[in-house]
C-alpha cells in the first residue's frame, strides 16, 4: 500500500486486492455508478472471481482511495495490458500509474476512458523512462432495444459447438491481426465454446459471421469479437448476427448489451447505430513506444 497527497490536501492511498472477489466487494458499488462505462473491468473481475483455480496469470486489481472514497481503479488480466476507470483526481492518476508500473512491469499497453487515460498513459510512460503512443481510439456503445435490420440477409443465429473450435481460433487470429491486437486469446476459445458464449450467423449451411457474448455485469453483458471473413462481407451478416445475438441476450434478462467500436472504422460504427447501439463515452489505448 502506498500513498500521497491530493489536490484537496487529504492523503490518497493505493489499495491492492488479493483477489478479484475482494476487489468487487470493495469497488462494485463505485463501478456500478457508471456500469456501462465500467463494463470491461466489472466483467473481467466477475469472470475471474469464479475461476480461481484456472488462472494462469495473477491478476492485478487496485484502487486509489481518499478515506473510503474511491477515486480511480485499475486492473490487469492479460500479461501486457491493463485498464483504468475514469479518474476523479490528478494525483490519483500519478499514484496508480506508479503502482501499476511497480506491480506489473511487463505491462506495455493501457486502455481507459478519455481524458483520464491520456494523463495516466503519460505518467505510466514517465515512470518507465519511455514515451507513449496512442494506438487506438474507441467508443463504448449501449443497446437497450434492438432496431430490426431493414433488409435482413438469409440465415439464422446459432450457438457455437466444440466442432467449431478450429474455425474460431482461425477467425480470432484474423480478427486480432485486422484490429492490430497482438493475439493471445486463442487459449480461451475452448472455454468460450464450453460456456456457450460464441455465436455464429449461418446462411444456407455456410458459417459466415461470429460474435462473442462475454463480460457479464450485474445488469448487462458485453458483445465483442464481431468478425466476418472478407469473402462474406457487405451482405449484412455482421448486422444480423449482432442484432439477433443482442435480442437473445436481452430476452435472457439482461437490461442492456454494450460493445466497443473502433473510431477508425466508420462502417462498424454505422451498422451498430442502425440496430440500436448508442454512444456512451470514448476510450483510447496507449502503448509504450519501442
Amino acid at each position: 500500500m502506498s500513498g500521497t497527497g491530493s489536490t484537496s490536501g487529504t492523503a490518497l492511498v493505493v489499495q491492492r486486492f488479493e483477489s478479484p472477489a475482494t476487489f468487487l466487494s470493495s469497488a462494485a458499488e463505485y463501478l456500478a455508478q457508471a456500469e456501462v462505462e465500467n463494463a470491461l473491468i466489472l466483467g473481467v473481475a466477475r469472470d475471474l472471481a469464479g475461476k480461481t483455480g484456472e488462472r494462469k496469470l495473477e491478476p492485478y486489481f487496485a484502487c486509489v482511495q481518499e478515506g473510503t472514497r474511491i477515486l480511480l481503479c485499475a486492473f490487469r488480466s492479460l500479461p501486457d495490458k491493463a485498464g483504468i476507470t475514469r479518474a476523479a483526481d490528478p494525483a490519483a492518476v500519478r499514484l496508480l500509474a506508479k503502482d501499476l508500473r511497480d506491480a506489473c512491469p511487463e505491462v506495455r499497453e493501457i486502455v481507459g476512458p478519455e481524458p483520464a487515460i491520456t494523463e495516466f498513459a503519460k505518467a505510466f510512460a514517465e515512470f518507465h523512462g519511455r514515451r507513449v503512443e496512442r494506438t487506438r481510439r474507441s467508443r463504448i456503445h449501449v443497446l437497450r432495444k434492438v432496431i430490426p435490420v431493414g433488409s435482413p440477409p438469409g440465415g439464422a443465429l446459432r450457438r457455437g459447438a466444440d466442432a467449431d473450435s478450429e474455425r474460431v481460433v482461425r477467425w480470432l487470429r484474423e480478427f486480432e491481426t485486422e484490429v492490430g491486437e497482438e493475439g493471445g486469446s486463442e487459449g480461451r476459445v475452448e472455454r468460450w465454446l464450453k460456456e456457450g458464449k460464441i455465436y455464429f450467423w449461418e446462411d444456407a449451411g455456410t458459417t459466415v459471421s461470429v460474435a462473442l457474448a462475454t463480460g457479464k455485469t450485474p445488469r448487462g453483458i458485453r458483445v465483442s469479437f464481431v468478425y466476418t471473413p472478407p469473402r462474406h462481407r457487405r451482405r449484412g451478416y455482421a448486422s444480423a448476427c449482432v442484432a439477433s445475438l443482442s435480442q437473445r441476450l436481452l430476452d435472457q434478462g439482461n437490461e442492456y448489451c454494450c460493445l466497443y467500436t473502433d473510431l477508425a472504422n466508420p462502417t462498424s460504427n454505422k451498422i451498430y447505430r442502425e440496430i440500436g447501439y448508442e454512444p456512451v463515452c470514448d476510450t483510447a489505448s496507449y502503448a509504450l513506444a519501442p
